[in-house]
């Protein structure tokens, strides 16, 4: 684990991309709308479901958090949460997104746009679970798991 010497939050990766200030939860939801407070509540309490993780506010978003980064609510509109979720595989055949972004063919962020609780389907939690053991790292094998066969 690495601390940022700046804010103190702490990371996987050293050095990890992040952005510094003390911003809350209630700084990102102030001004927002009942409904979409309500859904973005909702959505947590769900992924809550799957696992423990942390809520890691910066300015423009809340991120969810393990090990690394893997969903984020991106915006709050007046009757909508947009999120995404980072996986390691292109999902372009589902109902579920709106619009993948590829970064490096090493991770794909898939973005959805939710307006109710009936959008996060069984699909959508498949996919949720997908991105939650991305956050733990499950993709990645070290070579103390599985030492080379002589």
């Amino acid at each position: 684990m690495w601390t940022c010497p700046k804010c103190k939050h702490q990371f996987f990766n050293k050095n990890q991309s992040h952005s510094c200030g003390d911003y809350t939860v209630d700084d990102f939801l102030k001004g927002k709308s009942v409904k979409s407070i309500e859904l973005f509540h909702y959505f947590i309490g769900e992924y809550h479901k799957i696992g423990p993780f942390e809520l890691h506010p910066v300015k423009t978003r809340v991120a969810l958090l393990t090990k690394i980064r893997f969903c984020s609510v991106n915006k709050i509109g007046p009757n909508y949460i947009d999120i995404h979720l980072v996986l390691t595989e292109l999902f372009e055949d589902n109902t579920c997104f709106y619009k993948i972004d590829n970064l490096a063919n090493r991770f794909f962020v898939h973005h959805a746009r939710l307006y109710d609780e009936n959008d996060i389907t069984s699909e959508l939690r498949s996919y949720m679970k997908k991105a939650y053991e991305v956050g733990n790292r499950i993709h990645v094998v070290s070579k103390t798991d599985n030492p080379p066969k002589p």
